[in-house]
């Protein structure tokens, strides 16, 4: 059978030369029969057994090379050539078999019900002529023909549920590489905010601080004892991010938010708010738990954050930070008495409201809760929520 269009190549080739080998065999018996069954000269089948060969050669020729365009008409032209040889010579009506598996394979529904009928015809009118009142001669070619097409309408469905089978495959292929692609694209995003988050609470707030220090230690109206210390501040600040830095360089981890307790860390970043100008004050109730380190960081950068937007960006004249701790939560609260700002719109003031989010970010992933209470001119309350269990102690 030729090449067809609906049939990959792949998957069609036994299909093909199981159709050239019955349409060899076929033929061969025709001509052996109808030479013999001759009463004459068999020079006139011969002639039409070879051309209709030919025919079917070329067609096999011209569509294997995609010339799918002339499968329908060499398809329609190989019946009218097999029903003028069969009406012949009806040794020949064994090949409407493969006729009419051809006619339904390549040419149009419509064409081919007519196209179908007249090889039923044919055969019939050709069975006739061998056996006049066989029941037969009339059930055998029909039943043939309806096999023809049933069982090449039956290898059309096979192959276009394997088709509609690989393009699902495909699909879901390419649908796993998005979801694959995406999935690397949250990661990326999620890793670039926590770097960008302890980039802005680390190295960042130590510059911010640095360059406060650095212009009021260069303003002429400072007295030099002043300039002295706050240079001298200024160095040891730049020191300290410094070393923060390259330790996050090298362990891509993000540097700890301080190497010693949390009450310590507190301490310590009440007393560099101090150092930039900002009366602050810090108490603690109760025990200070020893929490694992994203408890104890996110107490701590929150503690910091708060109290750099105090000196940056609230113009506060004194801050107070309360660390409060409960049998089943430790609560964080820091208070300043500055210009305050909106919370809807926290990047509408003098800062970006990135802060204030990776703030939040970063206790929502310990469980807790991070409440900002302001308004423009009324100061700004953070206030944290952490709960306590075993693994946190």
């Amino acid at each position: 059978m030729p090449s067809v269009s609906r049939l990959p190549m792949t998957a069609d080739r036994y299909v093909q030369w199981g159709g050239h080998l019955l349409f060899t065999v076929l033929m061969a018996v025709g001509v052996a029969r109808a030479v013999q069954n001759a009463g004459g000269s068999a020079v006139p089948v011969i002639v039409g057994a070879t051309a209709l060969c030919a025919w079917y050669l070329y067609g096999v020729f011209a569509i294997s090379v995609r010339h799918r365009g002339s499968a329908a008409p060499w398809t329609l032209v190989l019946i009218a050539g097999w029903a003028a040889l069969t009406l012949a010579a009806p040794d020949f009506i064994w090949l409407a078999f493969v006729l009419a598996m051809l006619c339904w394979h390549f040419v149009p529904l419509p064409g081919a019900i007519g196209a179908e009928l007249v090889i039923a015809a044919v055969a019939v009118t050709a069975a006739l002529r061998t056996d006049p009142v066989g029941v037969g001669a009339v059930i055998g070619p029909l039943i043939g023909i309806a096999t023809a097409i049933a069982v090449t309408e039956a290898v059309h469905r096979v192959v276009d549920a394997a088709a509609a089978r690989d393009a699902l495959s495909q699909e879901l292929a390419q649908t796993q590489l998005r979801l694959v692609e995406q999935e690397r694209e949250a990661v990326v995003i999620a890793e670039r905010a926590r770097m960008g988050s302890e980039i802005h609470d680390g190295a960042g707030q130590a510059l911010a601080s640095i360059v406060m220090l650095l212009a009021s230690a260069t303003d002429a109206n400072s007295p030099a004892d002043q300039q002295r210390r706050q240079t001298v501040t200024a160095l040891e600040m730049a020191t300290a991010a410094l070393a923060q830095t390259r330790g996050y360089l090298r362990g891509l981890e993000g540097p700890a938010a301080a190497p010693d307790p949390l009450a310590d860390g507190l301490r310590a970043a009440v007393e560099r708010v101090r150092r930039l100008g900002l009366p602050a004050e810090l108490y603690i109730h109760g025990d200070p738990p020893e929490l694992v380190e994203p408890l104890r960081s996110a107490l701590l950068r929150t503690a910091q954050e708060a109290l750099a937007n105090a000196v940056r960006h609230a113009d506060a004249s004194r801050a107070v930070v309360t660390l409060t701790t409960l049998t089943d939560e430790v609560h964080l609260d820091v208070v300043d008495d500055g210009r305050g700002f909106d919370p809807t719109r926290p990047g509408t003031g003098s800062g970006t409201g990135f802060g204030l989010d990776a703030l939040r970010t970063r206790v929502q992933r310990c469980g807790g809760t991070a409440t900002v209470d302001s308004e423009p001119g009324d100061g700004t309350t953070v206030h944290v929520c952490l709960p306590l269990d075993q693994g946190d102690r």
